[in-house]
């Protein structure tokens, strides 16, 4: 190919610019979807590439080996074995990554900063870049605090803020270092660091989360030096927890009944894997779903196929119309190379100008498309990505002008120019009907797979979760009942217009694994969710009892601890043979405590996602809660500008976010589940329309190939009816091939999605039903145009032709 062809392709798009805004239109859009989604899945196995010698980092994870808790593994783990991690004898660096919210006020605005608490080896195992200050200083003293520039940027309005101060809750923190802002593809983010001395954590948590095994306090990062044995780490680990209370007394019964395995299992996942683990709990930090990643990936490459074969399905049919000028060339003298030559380079040139058109698209919807995934994807227009994509629009060309350059070459001069020529060989048809019935497979796969998806997402988004969700708000305090400005608020709430009622107890909806093992005269002791609750808990929630009754500011008061109420699950779980039959027993907690009575069983609420079982829970009064819930009596949105309005007064360096409960369970549970939903619903659409256009030229071709025989059947008295039946037969034809080829896929595809909930909607077949419905009405209207045109066939003109 050289300079000429390439300028004799541009004026063959010059000349027809409906043609060539159709082809160079439809392979951008592919190209813009290929380039997103492909940089998603690209950003997705990047993550914490940044990390020096990450081949020598792990993260420390641990599983329970309690039926209750699943099989997942846990990203936090308990900082005991941080410290046997590091006492093992082996070469290791290791640290801990405890996340915090620490609210701040500067210059009279609150800000909430991102404060992750560290160990000093964490300088060494990330080494993350120093701007300015000293990052030692800010790890090791109890009141410094080191910021990233884009939160110093953020507060201040500058990057330079080393010795600036920040006004906490009772506390004054100064920065002393300034880092670098971590990469978009992070598991480890941060908007602040301190070191675990930090005056930020409370001492009685420190020394809670410091000392105690089974506690989920944070992640933990480990860097095997040169030498290290992993295995002998593991191995430390194990022997310690054996050895810990935890173990030897707390939990001493359900060790036993394990058969030798033990009651917290611990792995070492490299850190270049954390992202995409499967089985992984991580509700707090960025983790992906590999399978879904990859499912995406190869949605891009078919959005792209189906775009290229939408081009060579157009450019074969335009070869077709070019005949009698491709048999002028070869009179002409043109050889078989020169008319390659020629095809090819207006194949690259279409495809070269799509992908810049594409990636202009792509760098317009980035934001749209970041909000959707909920990631900031850094990166995606560098010099690599650019040089890549366009070399495979280089490439695109090549491939997609192969067959109708193929086509060209096999024009017979003669025959073209004796009006012999304008038809295409058997195989060549086939070849575009195959294309067509790929595109019509794909839309339907991925349409049913969208609409199964939607529909479980709204199913279990609006499962009665035993309460009505409607009148209730709820928002976090950093402190709890023990400190008297909560208490305060929580009268002060009370008092204001609308409010029918409020509870404090821990988030109602289990993030983490509250577990505590209980049993009753007799029995043996099972694993209960511990849920801690003031009084006015169910009476704000307007739960009513099975049996018994439920805490009730009248009857009890915080700190109770002679009382307990368990849930129906709960219940038969201690083995009680009905809900009726636990009031006024005794249970305690095993290894000893108090014995308690069981004043109540509440119904079983629900607290986690359809992707978890009811859970067996115990409620207790307690005071080490922060999580309001406030009943509403009248406008909603009034309450909460009250409470908005209230907060200062009480908590004034500390900021507020107050949701309805129902947002908060839908953005807990199924936040993922419903950006999944509208990737595939976008492209879905893409796709029915790359298959809508794929059709609409086939029907064009095929109208303009049976004209002739269309014309005879009218002289034999075809009707109206039968002509439309005739060229629509074929088109539902490859709709059915397109339902056989696609709706397997999706089943298997929607199947293994559902697997990972217990309760399902019931979708059955009718999502694929569905999807060929809406394939039957694509191809219906994209061939309707075609249909009334060979109805309207006049005999005499045709024949003329």
């Amino acid at each position: 190919m050289n300079l000429r062809d390439f300028r004799i392709g541009w004026r063959l798009l010059v000349k027809e610019p409906a043609y060539s805004a159709v082809v160079v239109l439809g392979l951008a859009v592919g190209v813009a979807v290929c380039f997103l989604l492909l940089g998603f899945v690209r950003h997705s196995f990047s993550y914490d590439e940044h990390v020096p010698e990450r081949e020598r980092v792990f993260q420390l994870q641990q599983r329970w080996n309690l039926a209750l808790l699943g099989n997942e593994w846990d990203t936090a783990t308990g900082l005991p074995a941080l410290e046997a991690a590091k006492a093992s004898g082996q070469p290791v660096l290791g640290t801990a990554f405890l996340s915090f919210g620490l609210n701040v006020r500067v210059d009279g605005r609150v800000r909430n900063i991102g404060v992750t608490l560290v160990d000093p080896d964490f300088e060494k195992i990330f080494a993350p870049r120093v701007l300015a200050g000293d990052l030692h200083e800010a790890l090791t003293r109890p009141e410094a605090l080191a910021l990233t520039a884009d939160t110093a940027l953020k507060v201040f309005g500058r990057a330079d803020a080393v010795g600036r101060t920040l006004q906490g809750d009772g506390r004054t923190y100064v920065v002393v270092a300034i880092v670098a802002d971590p990469p978009a593809a992070a598991t480890m983010s941060f908007g602040g660091l301190a070191g675990r001395g930090s005056a930020i954590m409370p001492t009685d948590m420190r020394a809670s989360v410091s000392g105690t095994w089974g506690r989920s306090a944070g992640r933990i990062y480990l860097k095997l030096l040169p030498g290290a044995d992993a295995d002998a780490v593991l191995d430390a680990v194990r022997r310690s927890l054996r050895a810990s209370p935890l173990v030897q007394h707390d939990y001493a019964q359900q060790v036993a009944a394990l058969g030798g395995r033990d009651l917290i299992d611990y792995r070492l996942q490299p850190i270049a894997d954390v992202y995409l683990a499967p089985g992984l709990n991580d509700l707090f930090a960025p983790h992906g779903n590999r399978q879904g990643v990859i499912g995406l990936g190869a949605v891009a490459v078919l959005v792209l196929v189906l775009a290229t074969a939408n081009y060579v399905n157009l450019a074969t049919v335009r070869t077709l119309a070019r005949q009698r000028e491709i048999a002028v060339r070869k009179v002409l003298g043109a050889s078989a190379q020169a008319v390659a030559r020629q095809f090819l380079a207006e194949s690259v040139l279409v495809c070269l100008l799509a992908t810049v058109l594409g990636l202009l698209l792509a760098w317009l919807l980035l934001p749209v498309f970041e909000d959707l995934v909920q990631r900031r994807l850094d990166g995606m227009f560098g010099p690599a990505p650019l040089a890549a994509t366009l070399a495979l629009g280089m490439l695109l060309g090549l491939a997609a002008g192969a067959y109708p350059t193929w086509s060209a070459l096999r024009v017979r001069a003669t025959a073209a120019l004796a009006g012999r020529g304008a038809g295409e060989t058997a195989r060549g048809l086939w070849i575009r009907r195959a294309l067509t019935t790929l595109q019509f497979g794909v839309a339907i796969g991925l349409t049913a797979t969208t609409l199964a998806v939607a529909w479980q997402t709204r199913y279990v988004s609006t499962l009665d979760p035993g309460f009505d969700t409607a009148p209730l708000l709820i928002f976090p305090a950093d402190n709890d009942l023990r400190d008297p400005r909560t208490q305060a608020l929580r009268d002060a709430v009370a008092r204001l217009p609308g409010v029918a009622g409020v509870a404090v107890s821990n988030l109602p909806f289990s993030v983490g694994h509250n577990i505590t093992s209980m049993r009753h005269a007799g029995g043996t002791a099972s694993d209960l969710n511990v849920y801690s609750v003031d009084p006015a808990f169910f009476d704000v929630y307007g739960v009513k009892p099975i049996a018994g009754r439920l805490y009730s500011p009248r009857f009890d008061k915080v700190n109770d601890d002679d009382r307990v109420v368990l849930n129906v699950a709960a219940a038969r779980q201690l083995g009680f043979a009905s809900p009726r039959a636990a009031v006024g027993q005794v249970v305690t907690f095993s290894g000893g405590s108090q014995p308690m009575q069981v004043v109540g069983v509440a119904p079983d609420l629900r607290q986690r996602s359809a992707r978890d079982g009811q859970q067996p829970s115990v409620f207790l009064l307690r005071d080490r809660i922060g999580g309001f819930t406030v009943r509403c009596s009248g406008d909603v949105d009034a309450v909460r500008r009250a409470i908005l309005a209230l907060w200062p007064r009480y908590f004034p360096n500390e900021g507020l976010d107050v949701v309805r409960v129902a947002t908060l369970m839908s953005d807990m549970f199924y936040a993922d589940d419903l950006r999944l939903a509208r990737l595939l619903a976008a492209s879905s659409a893409i796709a029915t329309a790359i298959a809508a256009f794929g059709i609409y030229v086939l029907a064009a071709y095929s109208v303009r190939r049976r004209e002739r025989e269309i014309v005879l059947r009218k002289l034999y008295g075809a009707g109206h009816a039968a002509i439309a039946k005739l060229v629509a037969r074929e088109f539902a034809a490859l709709v059915g091939a397109g339902a056989v080829l696609g709706c397997p896929f999706a089943w298997v595809a929607i199947q293994r999605w559902l697997g990972g909930f217990t309760e399902r909607a019931p979708i059955g077949g009718w999502t694929l039903a569905a999807a060929l419905l809406v394939a039957g009405v694509v191809a219906l209207v994209s061939t309707l145009r075609h249909a009334l045109a060979a109805v309207r066939i006049r005999p005499a003109s045709a024949l003329r032709e």
